[in-house]
């Protein structure tokens, strides 16, 4: 009799000792994305860094960077109900910049009173990025999960400044002609690099696939021009190199997997 008195105790004390185990614990799932989007890039930012070597120019160095396409790919895990972490690989296409220019100058090698510069810019970033969002989802009644998201990311971006040439108006006794007349090796950097992001993860139910869909803020940090410049009228000088800085408005969409 004692032993089944001892045995009923038992079996009710299970629920009390379950209670105190604690709740279940929240998933927390790794993931990757592969995303893409498109960039209206700001301004270049470049000024004349040394006027007794560079050419003056009533227009200044500060010219407009094109917009283009991006690609990016991301792997991370969540680490807390409200917290993700990841990082992200950015690759930029190639960005052009182009600025007509005038005046006149007795610099080294000068490249005319009327002339127009050109370069290629192409930026690739690697990026460790911080996501913030709610703990479960929003449901919506044609079976989709929304969720707000932001996210911020600091690491290193590797720009390269190529194809760097300046086509001039060189006067000749009989005409003025266009030519070009100055060119540059291609010059590479590593530089600071940050973003700042907000949007919505869409998720259809019981899926592992998701979308991602939002803006973001993109600096892809400091780029650098040539030093070493061969002009047709005197060879190769060195000057202080120019700089500028690549940042852009994105809007991106990106496909997530989550595991």
């Amino acid at each position: 009799m004692k032993k089944h008195v001892f045995a009923l105790c038992c079996i009710a004390s299970l629920p009390a000792a379950a209670g105190t185990m604690g709740e279940i614990s929240h998933p927390m799932p790794w993931f990757a994305s592969i995303g893409t989007g498109y960039s209206w890039t700001e301004r270049s930012g470049i000024v004349n860094p040394e006027p007794t070597f560079w050419d003056n120019a009533a227009q200044g160095y500060d010219g407009e960077l094109s917009n283009e396409g991006f690609y990016t790919f991301t792997i991370g895990k969540q680490i807390h109900r409200y917290i993700d972490l990841s990082v992200s690989y950015y690759n930029n296409e190639d960005i052009d910049y182009q600025i007509f220019q005038t005046g006149a100058s007795g610099t080294p090698g000068f490249t005319g009173s009327v002339r127009n510069r050109f370069f290629t810019l192409n930026n690739k970033s690697v990026l460790a990025n911080i996501i913030l969002h709610n703990d479960s989802a929003y449901q919506t009644p044609w079976s989709l999960n929304v969720m707000p998201f932001i996210s911020g990311g600091i690491g290193a971006g590797y720009n390269k400044v190529n194809n760097f040439h300046t086509v001039g108006v060189i006067p000749l006794p009989t005409a003025n002609v266009g030519s070009t007349t100055s060119i540059a090796y291609p010059v590479s950097n590593t530089s600071f690099a940050w973003q700042g992001s907000v949007g919505i993860n869409i998720q259809p139910d019981a899926s592992h696939l998701s979308a991602n869909i939002g803006y973001r803020y993109f600096s892809g940090g400091t780029f650098r021009g040539p030093g070493y410049v061969y002009t047709n009228s005197d060879g190769w000088s060195y000057g202080i190199p120019w700089k500028g800085t690549l940042e852009a408005n994105q809007l991106f969409v990106e496909f997530k997997f989550t595991a």
